[in-house]
């Protein structure tokens, strides 16, 4: 199991730490894709990465730079492994915030993706769609603005260590 945590740690490293510290500009042109990237992540559907993509396409028209590699690989925050899980926090956020009290467990939706996944998506498209979207407006908010301001204090701090080199 260690030997599993030690892999991602340096895919981690290698996909989004170095690309962070790289990048020899302004902390906010790193931060706005940190920001962008992981609040994307957590749109319930799995239209993450062409959504990026877009807000970068119109973003560099509006002359608002961000580093769409850097954007790109945020939204692997949620990936096949972690879409279940995140769709029920947002179920059960959506839920409370709809002022609902009958959530239905995790156990029981994922059972639904026992049989297929197709099928799986569908059912809780159309069962509880309306409470994953709710839900997922605060979470995708909450971790844009975490995003933001990881992203900015890291550039920073690798931006004051640089000088601190060369001075």
């Amino acid at each position: 199991m260690r030997n599993f945590y030690n892999k991602w740690a340096i895919f981690i490293r290698r996909k989004i730490i170095i690309p962070m510290k790289r990048k020899q500009r302004d902390p906010r042109y790193v931060a706005r894709a940190t920001m962008i990237g992981a609040g994307s992540s957590f749109i319930p559907f799995p239209v993450q990465m062409p959504f990026v993509f877009a807000i970068w396409f119109v973003a560099r028209k509006l002359k608002w730079r961000f580093s769409l590699v850097l954007g790109l690989a945020w939204t692997f925050l949620s990936n096949t492994f972690t879409n279940i899980p995140i769709m029920y926090a947002e179920y059960v956020l959506g839920n409370w915030m709809r002022g609902r009290s009958d959530t239905t467990s995790y156990k029981a939706i994922g059972e639904k993706f026992s049989e297929s996944m197709i099928s799986g998506m569908k059912d809780i498209v159309t069962e509880y769609g309306i409470s994953i979207v709710v839900g997922s407006v605060p979470l995708i908010l909450s971790f844009a603005i975490m995003g933001y301001l990881f992203g900015y204090f890291v550039s920073w701090k690798h931006q004051k260590k640089l000088q601190a080199k060369v001075s």
